[in-house]
């Protein structure tokens, strides 16, 4: 569930960085076809824009939602999305920084979407404080609808603002007209007044002025969304300022009417900003109704509207991430050869660098393996053959080696002087004297990694410590690792020393140990000591957490190998084993599994084997 999660955020989060030049490109193209058709083709240029901004929303929720399914059906093919961002260091560094960046825009959307909500319950308390027209008016508004071929009935209110003339909701619609008006207007501008609000309901504006809005709050980062929802809105006015004019025979009075509201707006500012965004440039439309109207040859629609459709399709297509490229032999025989090196885990050296300086970049641990959990195979590493003292990581083979003896776990065993002093400043939950159970000294060991209890165990294992020694060499031999040196049970001696590629090894045995797997996942506990309850937490913060499925998990801290962690994480894409070796900051190991654990949708990962 994380890892898809992950994936979802990550392509959220690339497809809204890809929408800036996508946007760019989309805004350009409409520039373009507004200079190439006519000023008089209004809807011809309202249907350019609409198209538009459509192509805006289809480009990221088509890369989003392809990006998504891509790296779905590539789990086990070779390579999520990885493949489709690169492997450059700076591209996953952004793949790291998606959360962020979704979070912010998600901050965004709910901030214009309260924005949005706003404008609605303002428009609604404008209608509910509304009272009836009068009978007359109402009847005109009704004809005007009818003549229009509106069946729904249309409500005629009359409002105590100073708001312009403005028409809500769709099935139900309602025209909201100040009081003022209808006592300062000539009877013919408050028809044409009328007839433009009428013409808007029959296009269904309302609708498509809400997702116009919705819009607007899904991509508000982008000026070109913008500056397109300006350019409908005007043209959008223009339309219903023609179908009013058709409908009453006059579109002088309707000049006049416009006209007559500009001086309002000039009066009152408040208006001003009212009457501006609901119904564009007055003026520049009481100039277009004033003067003759300029008829399109029918032989130029014809052959412009073909090509804004064209235009729009290329741009929207090339948006959208669609190549009009043939594939080449050449260009197919690459994609397969770079398939293939990722698949067998023989990526060229450059890319080996490249992901080594992302690593630099991100993870402040300063050796680092990333496998694959069943396979085996290296996802991530960043000098991981370096041999480095291990410190309480060696508590996962003191355990093995503990438990491959077959011992009774609920045997008791007392703490004695020799187990104090051979660790005299270590702190414990143990005191002298105390006889705890073979089982409580391994929980104490692996999940609060107590020092005391880990040694107590090599002491008490048949022939004591030097046949303790002698049984974890043997484990180390059988384990196949070359690299590593334990010289003490509990890792407080420097001379533990392994690999982070055999540290993996390491976990991947004892994984196979239930009761290390139980213990190590244990958020917290309980036990009794002496007759005292005595509780514990696991030195991990991380297991227990909401979100983390974590099969194995050991922590380890001393002045010479930093800080150090080792988890299996299990997701339903992929298991994988993590090594993180000589952090400096307390918060370092934490802080960088979650990094790894966002990368895991941009990591490559192993195709499953076909049997036959």
């Amino acid at each position: 569930m994380i890892a898809e999660s992950s994936t979802v955020v990550t392509a959220i989060g690339w497809a809204l960085l890809n929408f800036l030049w996508k946007g760019a490109l989309i805004g350009a193209v409409a520039v373009v076809l507004l200079r190439l058709l006519p000023t008089a083709a209004c809807r011809q240029r309202y249907l350019m824009l609409c198209l538009a901004q459509l192509s805006c929303l289809a480009s990221v929720l088509l890369e989003a939602g392809l990006s998504i399914a891509m790296t779905t059906a590539s789990t086990g093919a070779g390579h999520g999305l990885a493949g489709m961002i690169g492997s450059q260091p700076f591209s996953i560094f952004l793949t790291s920084a998606m959360p962020w960046l979704v979070a912010c825009w998600s901050v965004g959307v709910i901030a214009m979407g309260a924005r949005l909500a706003s404008g609605l319950y303002w428009s609604r308390n404008i209608a509910v404080q509304t009272g009836a027209a009068p009978t007359r008016w109402q009847a005109c508004a009704s004809s005007l609808a009818i003549c229009c071929g509106i069946r729904r009935p249309v409500l005629l209110r009359v409002a105590h603002g100073n708001h312009g003339p403005l028409t809500t909701g769709w099935w139900r619609p309602v025209i909201i007209v100040p009081g003022a008006i209808f006592l300062s207007m000539p009877p013919q501008m408050l028809e044409a007044l009328l007839a433009h609000e009428i013409a808007h309901i029959k296009r269904l504006d309302y609708l498509i002025n809400l997702l116009q809005n919705a819009i607007e709050a899904l991509l508000f980062f982008h000026p070109v969304v913008w500056w397109l929802s300006r350019h409908i809105r005007m043209e959008r006015e223009l339309i219903a300022d023609d179908l009013a004019g058709t409908l009453t025979g006059e579109p002088r009075q309707l000049a006049l009417a416009l006209e007559r509201l500009s001086q309002c707006q000039t009066r009152d500012n408040t208006v001003a900003v009212s009457l501006q965004a609901a119904s564009g440039e007055l003026l520049e439309r009481v100039k277009r109704l004033a003067r003759p109207s300029t008829r399109i040859p029918p032989t130029v629609m014809i052959s412009t509207v073909p090509a804004v459709m064209l235009a729009l399709t290329m741009a929207a297509a090339l948006a959208a991430g669609l190549q009009f490229v043939p594939a080449t032999p050449s260009s197919m025989a690459a994609t397969r050869a770079t398939s293939e090196h990722r698949q067998a885990g023989t990526l060229p050296d450059a890319d080996q660098e490249g992901e080594a300086s992302m690593l630099g970049r991100l993870l402040e641990s300063n050796h680092v393996a990333v496998l694959d959990s069943h396979s085996g195979r290296v996802l991530l590493r960043k000098d991981a053959d370096a041999v480095v003292p291990i410190a309480s990581l060696t508590k996962l083979v003191t355990a093995m080696v503990v438990l491959d003896a077959k011992p009774d776990l609920d045997r008791l065993v007392r703490i004695e002087q020799q187990h104090v002093s051979a660790l005299r400043q270590v702190s414990s939950s143990l005191p002298q004297g105390a006889r705890v159970s073979l089982r409580t000294l391994m929980q104490l060991a692996l999940a609060s990694s107590d020092n005391r209890a880990a040694y107590a165990l090599a002491q008490s294992y048949p022939g004591g410590l030097p046949a303790f020694r002698r049984a974890a060499s043997a484990k180390i031999t059988e384990l196949g690792l070359a690299h590593t040196t334990l010289d003490d049970p509990t890792g407080l001696s420097p001379r533990n020393t392994s690999t982070a590629l055999e540290l993996a090894a390491i976990a991947g045995a004892a994984a196979g140990y239930p009761d290390i797997a139980r213990y190590t996942t244990a958020p917290a506990g309980a036990i009794t000591i002496a007759g005292q309850r005595v509780t514990y937490r696991n030195t991990n913060q991380l297991v227990g957490q909401k979100g983390w499925d974590i099969a194995l998990s050991k922590t380890g801290f001393t002045a010479a190998a930093g800080r150090c962690l080792i988890m299996r994480l299990k997701s339903p894409q992929q298991d994988v084993t993590l090594v993180l070796l000589d952090g400096a900051r307390p918060d370092a190991m934490e802080r960088d599994a979650r990094s790894i654990r966002r990368l895991l949708p941009a990591i490559p990962q192993q195709q499953p084997q076909q049997n036959g």
